[in-house]
């Protein structure tokens, strides 16, 4: 039998410039693990792996590699209870950083590791509170009217990096990728939402051009961003894994677990999930296993930021390690929960500090968008509108990741989520000129307040509907590029860029410093200003009401402040798409007994600089 691997160089497979390669596999259960290794023509050869004495881990060095070789190993599981040792179980690295495919055939490949460190591009991160992120799916962000041919109606990182200035010429600085790990597109028939994941630390071979170009291409897509400026988060799903693929069951051949689930040694005692089957996350090596997945992507990588899915399903001691770890060792990186502990179906524990004892940095404001849709719809204007410009009270508002107009969560249609539906469409579709208001106001106050804005793709084009990755026969709702910068959509994304872009030359709108000034119940208006300490001053007035006033006779309360002021923007100018829409443009307006004179657009928000 070979000896164990000396180097303490991590988990699954590295291979090393004198064309040898070390593979480790972490099998409590296994007696015995060989790994067996197929060259070009499909001839395989096998070598023994050794147990690491006093550990459960099994690994072998100076096995000959090359780059993209592929892999699997087969392990004897030891008789004992709950171990099915009645046949070798034939297992794809459960840290292969890329696959064939999702199923259990699917073999790993041995990558090039200087992909990781050979002529990347600098970038450094954004400052937590200047991030302006654009969420969306790779899978289907392209392939729909763009003339792009291909075989299956999933697109890739290749033809998302073609389409990254886009996204920065609407004044976006950060993407946040739906999930990238594998999650099964190839044996589904195309892409999903991607939160079933078969494998962590593999991203999705349909993604890539090839599957063995996966990393390079990811990597591609990064370094891409990073040339014009754009962060790049990525959405990590800890919480289950697959219901069908899992990569991780029954992994080594035993077969623990609780209530019908027997998960193995990567679920036993996990919490199950009505999306897949916990991680048994009480476990170091589990831990292990997800902290460097996380650490993967953050220094291997180079991304910016994380988003955690449902973190509330996950053991809170496990989130709190695995995040404080991340904090400490990469403090520049922004790292975002979807936490929502209220939730009795998925929630393992009591609702715990976000930002101190859990960890992130920042959590998504999950009712900012179901609000937003009230105040449109005339429910609790003033209140839920005061809600959401808040009090000023955090000195770090980029805690919250604020998207009034929606995420993938309200756009994304199928049979388990029935109201999923783009913002236009919830307010009569983009043929309908209210519509097209109420989504241009939603943004403009979106990009106004405090915390982290963020968009859904589509939404900046008056795209309506809804979003579904999946292609069947004639029914597509993947982003469509004929309608998206139409005579609809184009204001729409001019106002969208406008209105970012106020935000980049107003440090006011990243501050934490802001106050509500004005509140009218009767016609549906708050006005609030934003400053900073270097003297940058704008008021912001929100109208969401039919109403409209003409020749500077509506007065909006400054809480005692005078001056001169100048309005800047106005979502409901003509350039924007506004019709018989009235404004201040260019016009110097002086203050009075605290109060300033305006003309105010129905549906619109307005932005005035104090001079």
């Amino acid at each position: 039998m070979n000896a164990p691997s000396q180097k303490q160089d991590g988990m699954g497979s590295l291979l090393y410039p004198d064309g040898t390669a070390r593979f480790r596999v972490w099998a409590p259960s296994a007696s015995g693990i060989d790994v067996v290794l197929w060259n070009a023509v499909g001839a395989s050869k096998s070598y023994p792996l050794a147990n690491e004495i006093g550990t459960p881990n099994w690994s072998a060095d100076g096995i000959p590699a090359i780059v993209n070789t592929c892999y699997q190993y087969v392990i004897t599981t030891a008789p004992g209870q709950d171990n099915d040792a009645s046949k070798p179980h034939w297992r794809t690295d459960a840290r292969a950083l890329q696959v064939e495919n999702s199923t259990e055939a699917g073999r790993g490949y041995v990558i090039d590791p200087t992909l990781f460190t050979t002529n990347r591009t600098t970038f450094t991160t954004p400052p937590f509170e200047d991030f302006v992120i654009y969420q969306l799916h790779v899978g289907s962000f392209t392939g729909r009217n763009d003339n792009l041919n291909r075989t299956v109606p999933t697109s890739t990182f290749v033809e998302l990096k073609n389409r990254l200035p886009y996204i920065r010429s609407l004044g976006f600085n950060a993407i946040e990728l739906l999930p990238i790990s594998n999650f099964q597109a190839d044996v589904a028939g195309g892409a999903g939402e991607g939160y079933g994941p078969s494998d962590l630390f593999a991203s999705e071979n349909l993604y890539a051009t090839s599957p063995e170009k996966a990393v390079a291409e990811l990597i591609e897509l990064i370094d891409a961003a990073h040339s014009i400026g754009l962060a790049v988060i990525l959405d990590l799903i800890f919480n289950h894994a697959a219901l069908n693929n899992n990569r991780y069951w029954q992994y080594d051949g035993n077969c623990s677990g609780d209530n019908g689930h027997p998960g193995g040694i990567y679920h036993v005692h996990g919490h199950h999930t009505d999306w897949g089957e916990g991680f048994a996350t009480w476990q170091r090596e589990v831990r292990n296993f997800l902290l460097d997945n996380a650490r993967l992507y953050l220094r291997d990588y180079r991304v910016d930021g994380l988003r955690f899915d449902a973190a509330q399903a996950i053991d809170p001691a496990a989130v709190s390690e695995i995040l404080w770890s991340l904090r400490i060792e990469y403090p520049s990186k922004y790292l975002i929960a979807e936490y929502n502990p209220s939730d009795p179906g998925t929630t393992v524990a009591s609702p715990q500090d976000a930002y101190g004892y859990l960890g992130f940095c920042a959590t998504w404001n999950m009712d900012s968008p179901w609000r937003m849709y009230d105040i449109l719809n005339g429910i609790n204007v003033i209140d839920y509108l005061c809600k959401r410009i808040g009090d000023f009270s955090d000195s770090n508002p980029w805690h919250l990741v604020q998207y009034l107009t929606g995420s993938h969560d309200q756009i994304y249609l199928d049979d388990k989520n029935p109201n999923g539906l783009y913002i236009a469409q919830r307010f009569g579709g983009r043929l309908n000129g209210y519509a097209r208001a109420k989504s241009r106001l939603a943004w403009a106050l979106n990009a106004t307040l405090a915390g982290t804005p963020m968009l859904f793709m589509g939404t900046e084009g008056h795209i309506d509907g809804y979003w579904n990755p999946w292609v069947e026969g004639q029914i597509d709702h993947r982003l469509d590029w004929l309608r998206i910068g139409d005579d609809l959509g184009a204001p729409m994304q001019r106002m969208v860029a406008d209105v970012n872009n106020l935000r980049w030359n107003h440090a006011a709108l990243r501050s934490p410093a802001g106050q509500i000034t004005h509140t009218d119940d009767t016609n549906n208006v708050v006005a609030f200003k934003r400053w900073n300490n270097a003297g940058d001053v704008l008021l912001i007035v929100v109208h969401a009401g039919d109403g409209q006033w003409s020749d500077t006779s509506y007065e909006v309360g400054l809480d005692g402040d005078g001056g001169t002021w100048q309005e800047i923007f106005n979502s409901q100018a003509p350039v924007y798409g506004g019709v018989n829409a009235v404004g201040n443009p260019g016009y110097r307006l002086g203050a009075n007994d605290g109060r300033l004179s305006v003309s105010l657009a129905s549906w619109s928000v307005h932005i005035f600089v104090k001079l």
